[in-house]
């Protein structure tokens, strides 16, 4: 019997845990056409909690649509994204109905000039994106039904150019009576200037909804009853070490839950021997991972980070300059808050004022830039 811990991809919504009160939010909000964003660092589990919401929504009626941009390099990339998600997720007289409307956008074609090839007549208007945009509000005009819309890695649109988001804000702004929106992505600090900034075109278009650490006892409760639920298996002396280890991060508190399971003979209780086999075989499969984030990074903001990941220094204090480096300068907050940016660390009542995003990057540059 496999592993019932799942940490590579968005999860299935009956195995969420400890989001009760953002999933509540989120349906409600959508049922009442109401903008959301949901704010949380990567890999806090946003894009299995938004599927929950469309989930929820789609069984009170809403039309459920989910979109990721993640990757998007043009405004046609967006609206061929927009055109998949629709063809995929409609259903029954739905999708025949969006079959229809999305030929009368894409180009024409007809016959060459002597019956060979095809001759194309190019569609207009940055790639149909507009049209595509329009779709809740022709929905509603012909099915009197409302959509609940999840556009997931939404800062990649900046990327493209600073119109893009404004595009969408033009039309979007428009379905107030038809369609609500939730936003997510992966980059706290381009999500956080699209719609905390004024110059930005979502500035105040969606009120938000927090995700934070997962609470332990319902960490706790999920993983002692998928033990037990799969050939008797007992997290034993190893759950204490786990749930202090993953501090509520829920990819990683799976992630060491997944090789503890793994390591756990089937009626039987994990021991500290267990844990310790569970532990080598997660630093083994991280190693790449965090060699590679370190790498990425400049280096100041390796020495702040290790700063932060020894959770006992100031930033700006002796201790700090002894043993990072790090001079007494403004340039460490601005390093820190870019490395926040960017996803690496959270705010917190720390030293610091910060901790670093994921537990396990935060032991191993603790440890010296390796596994202990």
């Amino acid at each position: 019997m496999g592993s019932p811990f799942f940490y590579e991809d968005p999860i299935d919504p009956a195995d969420m845990v400890g989001r009760d009160e953002a999933l509540t939010a989120l349906v409600d909000r959508m049922l009442a056409l109401r903008n959301s964003r949901v704010e949380g660092p990567r890999r806090f589990g946003k894009t299995s909690l938004v599927q929950a919401a469309l989930s929820g929504a789609e069984k009170q009626g809403a039309v459920a649509v989910y979109v990721n941009f993640l990757g998007v390099l043009t405004v046609s990339d967006v609206a061929d994204r927009i055109d998949r998600a629709y063809s995929r997720q409609l259903h029954g007289p739905l999708r025949r109905w969006f079959d229809g409307v999305v030929r009368t956008w894409r180009p024409s074609l007809t016959a060459a000039p002597g019956g060979v090839g095809m001759a194309a007549t190019p569609s207009a208007d940055h790639g149909g994106l507009l049209d595509r945009l329009t779709l809740p509000v022709r929905l509603a005009e012909r099915h009197a039904k409302r959509c609940a819309v999840v556009f997931d890695e939404f800062q990649e649109l900046a990327r493209i150019g600073s119109h893009v988001p404004g595009m969408f804000r033009s039309e979007l702004e428009q379905h107030r009576d038809v369609a609500a929106y939730v936003f997510t992505g992966s980059h706290p600090g381009l999500m956080r200037d699209l719609f905390a900034d004024r110059r930005h075109a979502f500035f105040a278009q969606a009120a938000p909804v927090p995700i934070g650490p997962l609470p332990a006892d319902a960490l706790a409760d999920a993983i002692t009853e998928r033990f037990a639920t799969h050939a008797g298996r007992d997290p034993g002396d190893a759950l204490g070490p786990l749930l202090d280890l993953a501090r509520g991060h829920p990819q990683r508190a799976m992630l060491l839950a997944h090789h503890l399971f793994e390591s756990t003979a089937p009626r039987t209780a994990a021991t500290e021997e267990t844990w310790q086999r569970a532990c080598a075989r997660t630093f083994t499969e991280l190693t790449g991972e965090a060699t590679a984030g370190w790498a990425s990074l400049s280096d100041l903001e390796r020495r702040v980070l290790a700063a932060v990941a020894d959770e006992d220094v100031t930033l700006n204090g002796a201790p700090a300059r002894a043993r990072y480096g790090l001079a007494k300068s403004t340039s460490n907050r601005v390093a820190a808050e870019r490395l926040w940016a960017a996803g690496h660390l959270l705010e917190a009542q720390t030293q610091t004022g910060w901790q670093v995003t994921d537990p396990l990057l935060r032991l191993w540059v603790a440890s010296g830039r390796r596994w202990p």
